[in-house]
């Protein structure tokens, strides 16, 4: 029993289906990496905003990093996720880094932009900032 054109062009058709499918989850992730790849992004935008308010502290202070974070909101000294609070170490008059758990390496997520002062590795990260220097913004792509 032979098969005509259009049930060949059917099941040529669903087999690229199935194969685009298939490699869309290999390179995105599935909907769970998904997810933690935004909960990262939350991660990081509650940081940045953070920064930048530890920054502006700085310059009204007397040029004074302030010793904890005490007197900042809680929405934007815990990490949007886990509420567990970010860890804040000011290193010398200007500079201090930020830390906090990620559940994704995002280095595997933006290869083409290896400057990236956002990028992340899996587990717990640090961010190192100078006061005295504009907050980097958080790149869209992430």
């Amino acid at each position: 029993m032979a098969m005509n054109r259009n049930t060949w062009f059917a099941i040529v058709a669903t087999i690229a289906v199935v194969a685009v499918v298939i490699l869309g989850f290999r390179v995105l992730g599935g909907p769970g990496t998904q997810r933690m790849i935004q909960s990262d992004l939350r991660t990081v935008r509650t940081l940045a905003e953070l920064a930048q308010q530890i920054n502006q502290k700085w310059v009204f202070s007397g040029r004074v990093l302030p010793a904890n974070l005490e007197e900042f909101p809680d929405s934007v000294k815990q990490d949007p996720v886990t509420h567990n609070s970010f860890v804040y170490r000011p290193k010398s008059n200007s500079e201090y880094e930020l830390c906090a758990t990620f559940a994704t390496y995002s280095r595997d997520l933006q290869a083409q932009n290896i400057n990236d002062p956002w990028a992340h590795s899996k587990g717990d990260h640090c961010f190192q900032f100078d006061a005295s220097q504009q907050v980097q913004p958080v790149p869209y792509y992430y």
